[in-house]
């Protein structure tokens, strides 16, 4: 996923921004993207996949091992490997298990995923950096 960081403030030109207000302007940006991809995966998923998917956000654990049944030897699973790599995360931790089920998840029901993700943070920043001298100004 996407880091909120120094880097993302020197994309959209606010590296002056004073260090008092970086954590929170960066948070809002976070919860920006959020919103957004929510809002546009909402657009393409029935209701019924909604609710499915609010139960694994919510970790909810019936859901979460039901669908962890369905797809068979997950830990033999590209997907799984790579997640337990890039998290550093134990065989079998409940958070591995609970990022591999909405991986899985999303890869089924909303395989434009990843491009909904860089189409939203692009138009963020862009969002953002047209805004960038009243944001800091606002100071």
């Amino acid at each position: 996923m996407f880091k909120f960081d120094d880097n993302f403030l020197n994309s959209v030109g606010l590296a002056e921004l004073p260090e008092t207000q970086k954590a929170a302007f960066l948070e809002y940006a976070q919860d920006q993207l959020e919103v957004r991809i929510g809002d546009t995966m909402s657009e393409k998923l029935t209701d019924t996949q909604l609710d499915e998917f609010e139960h694994i956000i919510d970790n909810d654990s019936q859901t979460i091992n039901n669908l962890l049944n369905s797809y068979g030897d997950y830990r033999n699973d590209g997907t799984y490997l790579t997640l337990k790599n890039n998290t550093g995360l134990q065989d079998g931790d409940s958070s591995l298990i609970a990022d591999y089920v909405t991986a899985k998840w999303l890869d089924a029901n909303c395989p434009e995923y990843q491009q909904i993700i860089k189409d939203c943070l692009e138009k963020l920043k862009s969002e953002i950096a047209e805004q960038k001298d009243a944001i800091l100004a606002a100071e």
